[in-house]
C-alpha cells in the first residue's frame, strides 16, 4: 500500500477580467490567481491488485475507487471532482491493470464559495498519483518529463478551469496569471500579505452570476501589467478588481453589505469578491 497526504490550498482572485465570450460557449477570462493557507486535506492510498478482475460493477476502468468527500453534502461517486481525477489519472496513464485507490478528504474549504474547493481537491488528487506512481521526480513539478506534465494539466482542464492552476500550486507555483478558460499559466510572485477570507450563508451559481453579466461591467479591465510593476503591497492593491462582483452584488445584496463591513476594518487594504462569490476577503499588510 502506497500513501500520500498533502494540502489542497484555496485559491482567491486578486484580478478577474472578462475579455468577452469566446466561440465554445465559455468566457474569455484574464486572472490574478494565488494560493492561500486555507486547505483540505486530502489522502489517497493506492495499491496495484493481482490475480483475475472482480465482477463488473465493482471496478471503474479497471480502478477500484473509494471516496470520502468529507461533507454530507458532496457526492463520493463519479459527480465529485476528486473522484473524476483518479478516473481519468488511470485511464491516462495505468489503463489495464487492476488497482485500488481510496481518498479521504477533510474539508476545510467552505462548500461552493468561490475559493475553488472541489476543483483543488481534484488537482490533489492528480498530483498525489502522479507522486505515487513516481511520474514526478520531486515534490514539485522541477525534471518532470514535459508530455507527462502536459498530460496532467490536459486532465486537470478537462475537470474544469480552476483545477489547472490549483494543480500548479499543488506543484508549488503560487501565484500565477490565468488566461483563456484558465489553462494558460504564467507564474509570477505571490503577493506576500496576510488574507482573510469570510465565506456569507449564501449559495451563489455560477452560471447566474456570469448570466447577469452586462457589457458594462467588464467595460474596462483592471491594470493586470500595473499591478505586476507595482512594488508594495499597498500599491498592489490599488489595481485589484473582479468583473464578476457587479453582477454578483446585484443579484444577492449581501455580498455587497459584507464587503462594505469588511472594507471598514483598521487596516485592511483592498476588500473584494472571489471569483464568481460568495467569498469576500480583505488583505492586510503582512
Amino acid at each position: 500500500m502506497n500513501t500520500i497526504e498533502l494540502k489542497a490550498k484555496a485559491k482567491v482572485n486578486l484580478i478577474l477580467n472578462v475579455l468577452g465570450k469566446r466561440p465554445d460557449g465559455y468566457h474569455e477570462l484574464q486572472m490574478v490567481m494565488q494560493a492561500i493557507d486555507l486547505a483540505d486535506d486530502v489522502r489517497i492510498e493506492w495499491e496495484r491488485q493481482t490475480g483475475e478482475m472482480a465482477i463488473r460493477g465493482c471496478f471503474l476502468g479497471g480502478m477500484q475507487i473509494a471516496l470520502d468527500p468529507g461533507h454530507k453534502k458532496l457526492p463520493s461517486g463519479p459527480n465529485n471532482l476528486a473522484y473524476q481525477a483518479a478516473s481519468k489519472m488511470y485511464d491516462a496513464f495505468h489503463r489495464g491493470r487492476r488497482e485500488v485507490c481510496t481518498i479521504e478528504i477533510r474539508k476545510n474549504i467552505p462548500l461552493a464559495a468561490g475559493l475553488a474547493g472541489g476543483s483543488t481537491d481534484a488537482a490533489a488528487v492528480i498530483w498525489g498519483l502522479a507522486r505515487l506512481w513516481d511520474l514526478a521526480p520531486n515534490e514539485t513539478d522541477e525534471g518532470m518529463d514535459p508530455e507527462v506534465r502536459q498530460t496532467l494539466f490536459d486532465i486537470a482542464l478537462s475537470i474544469g478551469s480552476d483545477v489547472p492552476f490549483c494543480l500548479a500550486a499543488a506543484m508549488g507555483h503560487t501565484a500565477a496569471i490565468a488566461e483563456g478558460r484558465g489553462e494558460k499559466l504564467t507564474y509570477i510572485e505571490p503577493l506576500h500579505a496576510r488574507i482573510e477570507t469570510y465565506t456569507p450563508p449564501v449559495e451563489v451559481p455560477t452560471a447566474k452570476v456570469y448570466g447577469a453579466l452586462k457589457p458594462e461591467d467588464y467595460a474596462v479591465p483592471y491594470d493586470v501589467a500595473g499591478y505586476l510593476k507595482a512594488e508594495t503591497v499597498r500599491e498592489k492593491c490599488a489595481y485589484l478588481g473582479n468583473h464578476l462582483q457587479a453582477p454578483a452584488c446585484r443579484l444577492y445584496p449581501r455580498i455587497a453589505k459584507e464587503i462594505e463591513r469588511l472594507s471598514q476594518i483598521d487596516d485592511g487594504l483592498c476588500t473584494l469578491q472571489s471569483g464568481s462569490g460568495p467569498t469576500v476577503f480583505t488583505v492586510f499588510e503582512q
